[in-house]
């Protein structure tokens, strides 16, 4: 099957090509290495955003090789 056997037209945007993430030319956002389901809970708790973490808060969540 192509991918295009998937795509589900709308008729709002016919420019749309079914992909919501990446390009046309198959390339694809660089995997995540930050445990999001830990990091958000530490963010709530001291009331900072993604971009007051310190570096080595952000190690702290990076997922272990």
């Amino acid at each position: 099957m192509n991918k295009k056997d998937f795509i589900i037209p709308d008729p709002d945007f016919e420019e749309f090509d079914g992909i919501f993430v990446g390009s046309k030319d198959g390339t694809t956002l660089p995997p995540n290495n930050i445990d999001f389901s830990k990091i958000i809970p530490y963010m709530k708790v001291n009331k900072k955003s993604i971009s007051d973490l310190s570096p080595e808060e952000i190690e702290m969540f990076k997922f272990k090789d």
